[in-house]
């Protein structure tokens, strides 16, 4: 009655073949798969810390008033150390380097990093957090670095990010955690 349907289809051979075939890539991709996504949020690091630096320099002198890059896990208020959760850039009108009500966020965004961490070591006058001055745009004295320490042993991707004096940033991939 339906003998058209004989040629559309695999045979039970086939069918095994394909399914063995598919699952024996898959074996050997999953663990290049994460070497990968590890690699591609290594590289995101830069360009992201690069891009809220920018954005806060750029604010900073149009609103001639200082401008702080923060860490947050609720995005929020500012939280040591969550650096890996979360930046809130905000303006900072009374230089206490936390968000008051009439103080406005700029920027917040979610990092959810999964193979690694983000810490920032500030000097001694910004220890948690980065602050640019409305004057110039940059930061005062020696601001401090970003460290990327990776969760994987198999692949070491640590990275130090050090943000100089003029607020650019310098990679130090040579850098162990």
């Amino acid at each position: 009655m339906y003998f058209y349907c004989k040629d559309c289809g695999f045979t039970l051979f086939e069918l095994i073949v394909t399914i063995s075939i598919i699952s024996i890539l898959s074996l050997i991709c999953i663990p290049h798969y994460h070497n990968m996504m590890q690699k591609q949020e290594l590289n995101s690091i830069r360009p992201l810390t690069q891009q809220y630096l920018s954005f806060a320099k750029s604010q900073a002198l149009v609103l001639h008033t200082p401008v702080v890059i923060c860490s947050s896990e609720n995005l929020n208020q500012c939280q040591n150390n969550q650096w890996d959760k979360g930046v809130i850039i905000f303006t900072d009108r009374n230089r206490n380097k936390s968000i008051d009500t009439d103080e406005h966020i700029l920027f917040k965004t979610e990092h959810n990093l999964k193979y690694g961490h983000l810490t920032w070591s500030g000097s001694s006058s910004s220890t948690h957090v980065l602050t640019l001055q409305g004057d110039t745009g940059l930061p005062r004295g020696a601001p401090g670095s970003f460290y990327y320490c990776s969760n994987a042993a198999q692949i070491k991707t640590d990275l130090r990010l050090y943000i100089g004096r003029m607020g650019n940033i310098r990679p130090d991939t040579n850098y162990r955690c």
